[in-house]
C-alpha cells in the first residue's frame, strides 16, 4: 500500500528562496504548498497541511502573526521558524507561542529534512505522564530545554563517550538515563556510580574489580562495574573526583585497551558505552594538575551542558506545579493551591540548588500546608529571609532600559501582554509583575484577553 505524501506549507516572501525550498522538499517526496505572506498562508492552511515552515520576517509582517492566527484554527499544527542569525531572539519568542523548532540561515538541507521527518514522525519532545510538556522524564518547554532534548537524541544515536556538565541539581543522571534508553543498548544494563560517594581507596576496585587476597578485606573475587555494564552503559557521576592514580586506567579502557582487576595479571576488555558527568570545571582542573590532560581530551567527545534553573525561568511555573502534584500524590494529600504571591516568589528566586531544590521545596510545602492555600509564609525561615533579595534591585539605568523595552513592546502589539512578553523573551507573569511594580498594571487592551485565551 502506498502512503500519501505529507504536505508542507512553505511561507517565504522572497520568491527565489520560496521556490528553491519548495523544489528541494518536493525532491524529498513531500507535497508542497507555498505562500508569500500571512494572508496567502492562511488561505492555504487547511486540514491537508501537515507542517508549516515560515521565514520569521514576511515583508512588513512576521511569522509570529501567522503562528498566532494558525493557533486559533489548528492548535497542534507543527510550525518551524526559519530565521537570520541576528533574529534568534525573535525565533525564541515564536517558540514560546507554540512553534516547535527553528533553524538559522543559511539553511542546511540535510538538517532541515531531518528536522521535518522527526517532527512528522512524532519523535519530537512529547508530554510527560502528568500532561506537562517534556521529554524522557524531564520537564520543560523553554528553548534551552528543547535544545537539550535535541542534543540527547543526537548523542544517543552514537556510541561515543558523553560528558554531561552542569551545576548540581540540574538532572545529570536523568540525562544519562535518557541517552541510554534512546540508544541501541537500551535493552542492556544501565549501571551508575557516584564517585564522590566512595572512599578513595575503594574506587579502583569498584570500577575494575578485585581478586581474592589482593589486599586486606578482599575476601572473595569481585567483578567491577565495567564488567557489570558489559554491552550496556556505565554512568560515572562526578568524574572530577576520580583520583589521579586511577585516571590512567580509565583512559586505557576508554581507548579500548584491556585492563586487569586488582591483584590479577589477566587483562579483560569490555564493550561499554561510558557517560560521565561533573559539576566541576575539568579544564581548570587540568591547569591545576588535578585532572589528566589526555583523559580530559578523551572524554570531551560529545558534551551535553545542562542549563541552570535560573537560565530557563519560563519553565519554573511548569516545574513547580508538577512537583506540587507529584508530592501530593506521593504522600496521599490534597494538592494545595499556590497564591499568586508565592508563584511570583518561586519564579523570581534564583534556585542555587536548581531543580532538586525546587522539588524539595514543593514537597515541604505540600506536607506542611495541610491542604490549605500556599503562601510565602509557608516557606521555610531560610527562604523567607531571602524574599527581599529577589525584588527588583537592578541599577536605575538598567531599570529604565527594561521599562522602555516593555512599554515599546506593549505599544507594538497594541497592549497585548502575551505577544509583548513573548517578543521580549520573558514570561507573561514576569511582565505583569514588572507593570505592577511600576504602577502600570492598568495598561490593557481588550484584544489581550481574547488572544490570551487562544494561545
Amino acid at each position: 500500500m502506498v502512503t500519501e505524501a505529507r504536505k508542507i506549507l512553505v511561507v517565504e516572501d522572497q520568491p527565489r528562496e520560496r521556490e528553491a525550498m519548495s523544489r528541494m522538499l518536493r525532491s524529498e517526496g513531500f507535497q508542497v504548498a507555498s505562500a508569500g505572506n500571512v494572508v496567502e498562508a492562511m488561505a492555504l492552511a487547511d486540514q491537508s497541511v501537515d507542517l508549516v515552515i515560515s521565514d520569521l520576517r514576511l515583508g512588513d509582517e512576521s511569522a509570529i502573526v501567522l503562528l498566532t492566527q494558525l493557533r486559533r484554527l489548528r492548535t497542534n499544527l507543527p510550525f518551524i521558524v526559519v530565521t537570520a542569525y541576528g533574529d534568534v531572539g525573535s525565533a525564541v519568542s515564536a517558540m514560546k507561542l507554540g512553534a516547535i523548532d527553528y533553524l538559522a540561515k543559511p539553511l542546511n538541507p540535510t538538517e532541515l529534512i531531518s528536522l521535518i521527518r522527526r517532527h512528522l514522525s512524532g519523535t519530537q519532545p512529547t508530554t510527560t505522564e502528568t500532561g506537562a510538556p517534556g521529554f524522557e522524564n524531564m520537564l520543560g518547554r523553554s528553548l534551552a530545554m528543547r535544545t537539550l532534548f535535541d542534543r540527547i537524541r543526537r548523542a544517543a544515536l552514537s556510541d561515543s563517550t558523553v560528558l554531561i556538565t552542569g551545576e548540581s541539581g540540574t538532572g545529570k543522571e536523568l540525562v544519562a538515563s535518557a541517552i541510554h534508553r534512546l540508544s541501541r543498548r537500551a535493552a542492556q544494563a544501565f549501571v551508575t556510580i557516584n564517585i564522590s560517594e566512595l572512599p578513595v581507596s575503594l574506587i579502583e576496585a569498584e570500577l575494575f574489580g578485585v581478586c581474592k587476597g589482593a589486599y586486606t578485606g578482599a575476601t572473595h573475587d569481585r567483578e567491577g562495574l565495567f564488567a557489570t555494564a558489559h554491552r550496556g552503559t556505565l554512568f560515572l557521576d562526578e568524574v572530577g573526583e576520580l583520583p589521579l592514580n586511577v585516571q590512567p586506567k580509565l583512559l586505557r579502557i576508554l581507548e579500548g585497551a584491556a585492563v586487569s582487576r586488582i591483584g590479577s595479571r589477566e587483562a579483560q576488555s569490555f564493550n561499554v558505552r561510558v557517560v560521565l558527568a561533573t559539576h566541576r570545571n575539568l579544564y581548570e582542573m587540568v591547569g591545576l594538575n588535578h585532572f589528566r590532560n589526555d583523559l580530559w581530551h578523551r572524554i570531551n567527545v560529545l558534551t551535553v551542558e545542562l542549563p541552570a534553573l535560573r537560565e530557563r525561568r519560563e519553565d519554573i511555573p511548569l516545574l513547580f506545579s508538577a512537583f506540587l502534584s507529584e508530592s501530593a500524590a506521593k504522600h496521599g494529600l490534597k494538592r494545595p493551591i499556590a497564591s499568586s504571591e508565592l508563584e511570583n516568589w518561586v519564579e523570581c528566586y534564583d534556585w542555587p540548588g536548581n531543580v532538586r531544590q525546587l522539588r524539595n521545596v514543593a514537597e515541604n510545602l505540600v506536607v506542611m500546608s495541610h491542604g490549605h492555600e500556599l503562601g510565602v509564609e509557608h516557606l521555610s525561615c531560610f527562604l523567607r529571609q531571602q524574599t527581599e533579595g529577589i525584588r527588583d534591585q537592578a541599577p536605575p539605568e538598567l531599570r529604565d532600559i527594561e521599562r522602555n523595552a516593555i512599554l515599546n513592546a506593549l505599544k507594538q502589539y497594541c497592549g497585548n501582554r502575551t505577544l509583548a512578553a513573548a517578543t521580549l523573551g520573558i514570561s507573561i507573569r514576569t511582565l505583569q509583575r514588572k507593570l505592577k511594580l511600576w504602577g502600570l498594571s492598568s495598561i490593557h487592551d481588550e484584544k489581550d484577553d481574547n488572544l490570551s485565551s487562544i494561545i
